[in-house]
């Protein structure tokens, strides 16, 4: 029996990963479309969250040498403009899941929906009412996380989207990989490419210049969405530390005086964020800010209104999640520049889909 020389098994095993190329795109190549152009578009959530709400409402104006407002006056204010807001908690500036320049009062309105108060930091004046659940900037974070799925059936479906990302990225490389061109010829577009050969050379091209960062989003966002797929411990319930020394009591125990212990178990540091207790035996939960942007937090017990370091059963994941996996996938770690990859990265995925999809039109009409 003859074997096969080496040219047909390399023609088999090219015919082998078109075929995987092709049935990844054809199956879920609009799911990975719809993340990438929402991911995009999460790129600039300060800009669509202002082109929503408005301008003066996200970015309000500063005044001058005024400090900022405690948070027990952001909340007291909103619960008097907004007395339907099941109010949950509060954020400083920045601090929260919303960009902008104004502080955030939230909690849940009538039947159940999120609702975001936006407050002026420094005056404690509410802005606005925003019905979060209900909004456009919601619906783009949700098909990002979830493709608009029920959480835990979606965050399956994307965790499976991100890991046949990877697998079409590096399906496509194998096929694009130049055999006898010479490399700095593969990386450009033939000047006398044209139609449709124009097309495939483009699609090649722009995906391979985009490889890198595109395999770091897709692992990344695996690793965020289905951390135990990967072997990484999921996000690790907090829990109060045992401490030698007595902790930090207020004189009382209502909103003021949690934050007021808080204040003085970790001077220096600034609070950026509190969840009311759920309850009488409940606690608040108060998150501060070193001036090294290092985040902590303090459990403040509604009976004896001391307060309490808090940490995480894992302090590992909590470290990975926050140092690196996060700012990889927001940015790369690169900041401006890395935004403007991740922006090109999610806006070339539905760029990348539509091409593949005429091609493999056009080849089922054509022979």
């Amino acid at each position: 029996m003859t074997r096969p020389d080496r040219s047909v098994r390399r023609l088999s095993a090219r015919r082998i990963w078109r075929m995987l190329h092709l049935s990844l795109a054809l199956t879920v190549g609009a799911a990975f479309a719809l993340i990438g152009a929402s991911g995009a578009m999460l790129v600039l959530k300060e800009p669509l969250l202002t082109l929503e709400v408005g301008r003066e409402i996200v970015k309000p104006p500063r005044m001058p040498g005024r400090p900022d407002a405690d948070a027990d006056m952001w909340i007291a204010r909103a619960s008097e403009h907004y007395p339907e807001l099941r109010v949950m908690g509060a954020n400083a500036p920045g601090a929260g899941f919303l960009p902008g320049n104004a502080a955030i009062v939230f909690g849940r309105q009538p039947p159940g929906d999120l609702g975001v108060v936006f407050v002026h930091p420094q005056s404690g004046e509410p802005l606005g009412l925003f019905a979060f659940d209900q909004s456009w900037f919601a619906a783009v974070v949700n098909l990002h996380r979830r493709l608009l799925l029920p959480s835990s059936l979606g965050a399956d479906v994307v965790g499976w989207c991100g890991i046949g990302l990877a697998a079409s990225l590096l399906t496509g490389a194998y096929l694009w990989w130049p055999r006898q061109r010479k490399w700095w010829r593969s990386f450009s577009i033939g000047s006398s490419a044209a139609g449709r050969r124009h097309l495939i050379e483009w699609h090649g091209v722009s995906a391979a210049y985009l490889l890198a960062p595109m395999l770091v989003l897709a692992a990344t966002g695996v690793a965020l969405t289905k951390p135990q797929w990967l072997g990484l411990p999921g996000p690790a319930p907090a829990k109060p530390t045992s401490q030698a020394t007595p902790p930090s009591c207020a004189a009382g125990n209502d909103l003021s005086g949690a934050l007021s212990a808080a204040a003085r178990a970790q001077p220096g540091r600034q609070i950026v964020g509190v969840f009311l207790p759920r309850g009488p035996a409940g606690a608040y939960q108060i998150r501060l800010r070193s001036p090294a942007s290092i985040p902590s937090d303090l459990t403040v017990e509604v009976r004896t209104g001391c307060a309490t370091p808090v940490v995480e059963t894992v302090e590992t994941d909590s470290a990975l999640r926050r140092e690196w996996l996060n700012p990889l996938h927001t940015d790369l770690r690169l900041g401006l520049l890395g935004q403007a990859v991740v922006f090109i990265c999610g806006m070339a995925l539905p760029a990348l889909y539509a091409t593949g999809l005429w091609l493999w039109i056009w080849r089922r009409r054509n022979g």
